[in-house]
């Protein structure tokens, strides 16, 4: 097997193991590509691979929208007055 061929072969098979685990925390790795053009019977793998990239970081901008707009809500909650009693005594 040529070199490049080995080495975008293990390319691809960190990423697709990057998108299996998506959603345990990972560690981030260093990354290296290899050199020269990646061989063309891996196209239609690194293509498919591509588009997994693509919908995870669609998900997760979408995902980041959606937390933005419910911190928003709750900083639009008024925070209770510090010089007003907590309790109301009503045996007293």
């Amino acid at each position: 097997m040529p070199d490049d061929l080995a080495a975008w072969l293990a390319v691809l098979d960190r990423f697709e193991r990057a998108l299996e685990a998506a959603d345990e925390q990972l560690e981030p790795e260093t990354f290296d590509p290899p050199t020269g053009p990646i061989p063309d019977e891996l196209r239609a793998r690194a293509e498919s691979v591509l588009a997994r990239q693509q919908m995870m970081i669609s998900g997760l901008a979408a995902s980041r929208a959606g937390v933005a707009r419910e911190i928003a809500a709750l900083r639009r909650v008024p925070t209770p007055r510090q010089d007003a009693p907590a309790y109301l005594d009503v045996e007293g």
